[in-house]
């Protein structure tokens, strides 16, 4: 690793990027700060999903601190082969150890010097005539190390409140985790403060961060702080600081709907608007640099994992656990438990609250990633599977289910054809006369653009209502535009049938 990589610094955010939201969060870190500073030591986790904001806000409440009069020392956990052990602790204390004048560090170092310098050479650089270390076993010197450390951080911390900060210590290695262990257990009476930083995907994934994180919560000073999405009043100032310009209210709740407030995501959406010369009209669409975060947490599912979660995501955000097992022949139901197992282990799928055998996406990106990843042919192909096996789960009433069948038909008609998309589309238009916020097919008046007649909305004629009907994916495909005409055509045929009916 460079010499840069080795003396790791808080990563530093464009400066005219101010910072939203996080009011609540802040209010109780600045408090715990307080206790640090009058000697009573604290520890804080900040949680959350990829791009949520959790280094961000350990940013801003850095900068705080130093205005508080704290000393700032940052360390990082590597992800990937080749670090050492305790490497996250040594840059911190590199950090430290260059920053400091050395009579000073000698003397809050103390009689463990022997062991600080074997954890950071540089110790012996600035310090010299370092006593080698005397030899125990394996447990002991581990125990001799950490009490050094801990009483080098307490005496450091006499002298100025210190702010440590551990980010992304879901990828730490275990003996850096069974020193903040001992650390924390260490800092009651100290002018100091810990903050870590973790993913909850990774960390359920690690058992040592697991054990690890258990044992601090039983801590009086530790306190756990879950982020989640912004609330659309952030989305707002987010927007403008990115932006440089207000966003109207639709643009920023269609933000708000597409992101789920993740910081990271509405970043890069904005910037692809941006890039694209628009300011939120059509799809928001989705830019690569969220695919590559999402594609990151794919790639350590199995294969099979991946397979079961993209069938899933042509369903939509939630999806019944009996269909996909019918949809995925070739799944046994414990194959597919252990499958989906895996998926809620990685956060990407949850149990829906109150529904047995239901499951939805955590994030809409990560069923909008899946679903793109497949190509047109097999998109449509899976949409008639799973038409065909909801008209079976749904029996002889599907009435209430309507709207749903419609949506896989419409997609599904290059394939099928349109007679089940007309049947399915009049069923849900004559079930909720004059209703046409339904999902799928009749959502919103979605505008069909870019094919025949640009900004033209397609409509079954249904008497008094004309219900939308809402374009295959990929439509611009021959196919798809021989269905398309073809519906145009039945749906006027049926209008006027409709309309002599009705006299």
């Amino acid at each position: 690793m460079s010499e840069s990589q080795q003396n790791p610094a808080p990563p530093a955010g464009p400066e005219d990027r101010g910072f939203v939201g996080r009011s609540r969060e802040m209010d109780l870190l600045r408090a715990a700060l307080a206790e640090a500073k009058d000697g009573r030591g604290q520890v804080a986790l900040l949680s959350g999903e990829p791009g949520i904001g959790k280094t961000r806000t350990a940013q801003e409440l850095a900068r705080y601190a130093e205005t508080q009069g704290f000393r700032l020392l940052w360390g990082w956990c590597y992800d990937g082969e080749g670090a050492p052990p305790y490497w996250p602790w040594a840059g911190l204390f590199r950090t430290y150890v260059q920053q400091t004048e050395p009579d000073l560090l000698r003397g809050q170092i103390g009689p463990g010097i022997a062991d600080i310098a074997g954890l950071v050479p540089e110790v012996g650089d600035k310090l010299g005539d370092v006593p080698e270390p005397t030899h125990l076993d394996p447990e002991q010197s581990r125990f001799r190390l950490f009490e050094a450390v801990s009483s080098f951080l307490k005496r450091a911390a006499a002298d100025e409140p210190l702010l440590l900060v551990l980010d992304d210590i879901h990828w730490a290695d275990e003996p850096s985790l069974l020193l903040l262990r001992f650390i924390a257990r260490q800092i009651d009476d100290s002018r100091l403060m810990i903050v870590l930083t973790s993913r909850e995907a990774e960390a359920a994934g690690n058992p040592t961060v697991i054990e690890t994180l258990a044992q601090l919560s039983r801590l009086p000073a530790f306190r756990r702080h879950i982020l989640g999405g912004l609330e659309i009043d952030d989305v707002r100032l987010f927007f403008r600081s990115e932006a440089g310009q207000d966003a109207d209210a639709d643009l920023a709740q269609s933000l708000l709907a597409h992101t789920e407030g993740n910081p990271f995501f509405l970043g890069e959406v904005i910037r692809l608007l941006a890039s694209q010369g628009r300011h939120g009209q059509g799809e928001l669409g989705l830019p690569q640099g969220v695919r590559e975060v999402i594609g990151q947490r794919l790639r350590r599912l199995s294969d099979r994992c991946i397979q079961a979660l993209t069938t899933a995501s042509v369903v939509g955000r939630d999806f019944d656990f009996r269909m996909l097992g019918t949809v995925l022949e070739d799944f046994s139901e414990i194959d597919l438990l252990e499958l989906l197992d895996e998926a809620l282990e990685a956060r990407l799928v949850e149990d829906t609250p109150g529904r047995s055998d239901r499951y939805q996406f955590t994030h809409a990106l990560v069923q909008q990633t899946l679903s793109e990843s497949l190509s047109a042919s097999r998109k449509v192909r899976l949409h008639a599977r799973i038409g065909e096996v909801l008209e079976t789960l749904y029996g002889n009433r599907p009435e209430n289910h309507a709207a749903e069948l419609a949506h896989h038909f419409s997609q599904a008609a290059p394939v099928l054809g349109i007679e089940k998309l007309v049947h399915y589309a009049l069923m849900a238009a004559h079930r909720r006369p004059g209703h046409c916020g339904q999902r799928g097919i009749l959502s919103g008046h979605r505008t069909v653009e870019g094919h025949d007649h640009p900004g033209r909305r397609e409509r079954l004629s249904t008497g008094d209502r004309r219900v939308p009907i809402q374009p295959p994916e990929d439509s611009g495909r021959p196919g798809h535009r021989r269905a398309r005409r073809a519906v145009r055509g039945r749906g006027h045929g049926l209008g006027d049938a409709q309309a002599r009916r009705n006299g």
